[in-house]
């Protein structure tokens, strides 16, 4: 997949060499908060289906997810781009259990995240109540006050 000039420039090569020797979600995570450092604030997120529903099949799901994401930064927004991590993810997920994986990406990943209240918007794609993953991100989104956009 390739990465947009706008996410690539919060990125050093450092980054994408760790990147490439995650054990964990929170290794992931570590390498998140320094591109999130590195980012004016408030950035935007966008949410939607990757593992479950969407367009069937994470290949798609992605494609749409980094298509939107683009579309975003083309318009002006910051954007925190999750995509990069989206291969180590499946990666941890083919190495453990995808349950583990997946409470882990939730739980020590997203909800950081969340919790810094960096991100003012989070963009939800078409058909992001497919996703259990999503619906879990609009129902927190909610709870810490970030301002929710529904695209079509």
């Amino acid at each position: 997949m390739e990465f947009s000039k706008e996410t690539k420039k919060y990125w050093e090569e450092k980054d994408w060499k760790d990147l490439e020797k995650v054990e964990s979600v929170k290794d992931l995570y570590n390498i998140a908060k320094r591109i999130i450092d590195r980012m004016p604030k408030p950035f935007v997120q966008v949410c939607g289906p990757i593992t479950t529903g969407g367009a069937g099949s994470i290949e798609k799901n992605l494609d749409l997810f980094n298509n939107t994401i683009t579309q975003l930064q083309n318009n002006g927004l910051v954007v925190f781009d999750q995509m990069p991590f989206e291969i180590p993810m499946q990666i941890l997920k083919n190495k453990f259990s995808k349950e583990k994986i997946l409470k882990e990406m939730l739980n020590d990943f997203y909800i950081p995240i969340i919790e810094s209240k960096m991100a003012s918007t989070y963009y939800f794609i078409p058909n992001w109540e497919s996703s259990s993953g999503s619906k879990w991100e609009h129902k927190k989104a909610k709870e810490f006050g970030i301002e929710i956009v529904y695209l079509e």
